[in-house]
């Protein structure tokens, strides 16, 4: 007999008002999704549009670090808790309330965390929803991606070398038997200018060929970009827009303005 999870209903009616979410996610960890998913939200919201930021990375929850919002935390209301906003951002994040402790969870303890959050979020009315998913296609990631309702579809991010991209390969599959339609992969740190002429650091594995694989129309590369860490160091997160990254995933931003109605 199937078990029935009244968060199931409550998480459905919470993404009835968003109109798309972005999956974010990743055959493992250490690729820069994190990152990628905060720029992406602000260059979103920098566009127009109403723009969400989840961070289900139950084990590693930087996005408050990367937005500089490390001491906030979200509010209460009857309706759920609501998101701290910044640069027109609304986020939440398990980090808000592990702080600086560890997070030990097990087995269907990290399931029950994610639907929790899911369940208590009232984001209200949103345009896009970007999810920094979970590393890797383990319980977490499947959770996430099942209990998450609505239009939304899935970027992939990996770094050039030959064994993320094996990881990777795994991560395409999964979203491929969920049905999640893959709308780009990302190859983050694909090489670094020096003298004008590009240096592979990480390796030169062949994403172009992956992405032809399993028919994935757009591969964004991504160099090596110093003005990141500047940012992160400062704790300037609108210098993030500044960097060249930002000009990069302005691709994807092209890509989703199809997905929704821009707001008047």
């Amino acid at each position: 007999m199937k078990f029935y999870d009244p968060r199931d209903a409550i998480i459905k009616e919470r993404f009835r008002n968003i109109k798309y979410t972005v999956l974010i996610g990743s055959g493992k960890g250490g690729v820069g999704k994190s990152t990628i998913s905060a720029i992406l939200a602000l260059k979103l919201s920098r566009e127009g549009f109403n723009v969400g930021l989840l961070d289900l990375d139950l084990h590693g929850p930087v996005i408050p670090e990367i937005l500089g919002l490390e001491n906030t935390e979200p509010e209460e209301s009857k309706k759920g808790l609501v998101p701290p906003e910044t640069l027109g951002v609304k986020v939440m994040s398990i980090g808000f309330f592990a702080k600086n402790e560890a997070i030990p969870l097990r087995g269907k303890a990290k399931t029950n965390a994610i639907k929790e959050l899911l369940a208590i979020t009232n984001w209200g009315s949103l345009d896009f929803l970007v999810v920094d998913l979970p590393p890797g296609t383990g319980d977490e990631t499947l959770t996430s991606v099942e209990s998450i309702n609505g239009s939304k579809g899935a970027l992939i991010v990996t770094i050039p070398s030959r064994i993320s991209l094996s990881v990777v390969e795994r991560a395409i599959s999964l979203f491929s038997d969920l049905k999640v339609p893959i709308l780009a992969l990302i190859n983050n740190m694909a090489y670094y200018v020096i003298a004008g002429e590009r240096a592979f650091i990480i390796g030169e594995g062949n994403v172009f060929s992956l992405a032809n694989k399993y028919n994935i129309e757009y591969v964004i590369e991504i160099p090596f970009d110093f003005k990141i860490a500047k940012a992160l160091d400062e704790n300037a997160p609108e210098k993030l827009l500044e960097t060249e990254v930002a000009e990069r995933i302005g691709k994807i931003v092209e890509i989703l303005k199809s997905k929704v109605e821009r707001r008047s």
